[in-house]
């Protein structure tokens, strides 16, 4: 059973507990004795703990109703913000996603580039390939050299693999039709 947590009282607690740890009366903000027990440094230490506890536990009760507040509005690129997106002379589909989803509001899901490539293969432009061990990879089809989608292959930290670039034309073929990758 899942109750919503009483901030208030959450926020006193932590300020009780957070008082007696530093070794306050959390009534009157007295100091209290050098021989009280919660001046013992494992009670203080032990009382810092709970309260750092209870400050995550409020933290994320407080974010988990904001975001059952906010739920993010699906992907849609206006004109506009498509006018102010960064086009590379040359880049990865990784790279230019990351340029796509700068110019879009914070409460709109981002766009992901396996979803643009899925697009891509759908019309023709990319093509699924296996490799002889048998990973599968992307790679750019005649039509999509012709917009301006390359590959070569690279050497990277977990082996060799195809890079596929998209020049700015690609780029723009892209940003022009996310609304049917959507």
């Amino acid at each position: 059973m899942s109750t919503k947590i009483d901030q208030n009282r959450l926020r006193v607690a932590i300020d009780w507990i957070s008082k007696l740890a530093d070794g306050m009366n959390p009534i009157d903000d007295s100091v209290l004795p050098t021989t009280d027990v919660v001046n013992n440094v494992h009670i203080s230490r032990c009382l810092f703990f709970v309260a750092d506890l209870l400050e995550d536990m409020a933290r994320r009760d407080r974010e988990k109703q904001s975001s059952k507040q906010q739920q993010k509005a699906d992907f849609d690129l206006s004109p506009e913000m498509a006018s102010n997106v960064h086009i590379a002379e040359k880049t990865g589909i990784a790279m230019f996603v990351r340029e796509i989803n700068k110019v879009i509001p914070e409460n709109m899901k981002p766009l992901s580039a396996p979803k643009v490539t899925q697009w891509l293969v759908s019309v023709g432009y990319l093509e699924e390939r296996v490799r002889g061990d048998g990973h599968k990879y992307r790679a750019p089809t005649e039509l999509g050299n012709s917009i301006g989608i390359t590959s070569f292959w690279k050497e990277g930290t977990q082996g060799h693999y195809l890079y596929v670039s998209y020049d700015a034309n690609a780029q723009l073929f892209v940003l022009e039709n996310l609304f049917k990758v959507m």
